[in-house]
């Protein structure tokens, strides 16, 4: 490796992985470079051809999302980590996002995730305000009227990770699943053992995070 090489890398290693992946030039070039920066971080001496292999799994992914993922694999990880570790780390910010949505959706959509109709509250009558008493009257207050609310748009790859869940090629059997089986659903009157809301919790979420990586 030439003198001009080693300079080049050296001073790549020295900036933060943002600056890395503002830098003109490839999105390959910047993950061999972030991969580098790890590698020295984490005490690592890096195959060349690993590195390679590294970038190319990592190369569909954006800016912003690899540097976070290398921020927090630098941050929070001892050892140099499996490129799926790296990946996890990528892809679980969006994953919680979309599983967010999922689980607030069910609760104002149902598992057959239906457009919610516009509907007005009852009318009420007001009869000990001070505007009542001055009237000698009571006074009707209007329902208060809600529009119709469309079920939001569930990302693309959620819908499939859904799908997986359901095991019936239809993202709303996935729904039901999590409807069913999630302690976020669960009621006074569900009869469960004791202790097993944290383990379903645990087990929901794996099984859908497992699916979500066979999704991509």
């Amino acid at each position: 490796m030439s003198t001009e090489m080693e300079r080049t890398q050296q001073q790549q290693q020295l900036l933060t992985y943002k600056q890395l992946f503002e830098t003109p030039g490839s999105k390959f070039a910047h993950i061999l470079a972030a991969s580098s920066r790890l590698g020295l971080m984490l005490g690592k001496v890096l195959d060349p051809a690993v590195m390679r292999l590294w970038a190319q799994v990592l190369e569909k992914y954006s800016p912003e999302q690899l540097t976070h993922g290398f921020n927090r694999t630098e941050r929070e990880v001892s050892a140099w980590p499996a490129v799926a570790q790296l990946v996890g780390i990528i892809e679980r910010d969006e994953f919680d996002a979309a599983l967010a949505l999922v689980l607030k959706g069910i609760k104002r959509h149902g598992y057959d995730w239906q457009d919610r109709e516009a509907w007005a509250e009852g009318d009420k009558w007001d009869y000990h305000s001070d505007e009542a008493k001055k009237l000698g009257d009571r006074i009707k207050i209007v329902g208060k009227v809600h529009p119709a609310e469309p079920a939001p748009a569930i990302p693309a790859r959620m819908v499939k990770t859904l799908e997986l869940f359901g095991r019936g090629g239809d993202f709303r059997e996935g729904l039901k699943r999590i409807w069913r089986d999630d302690p976020f659903f669960w009621t006074g009157e569900t009869e469960r053992e004791t202790g097993q809301h944290g383990r379903q919790v645990g087990q929901i979420e794996r099984d859908l995070w497992a699916c979500w990586l066979r999704s991509a």
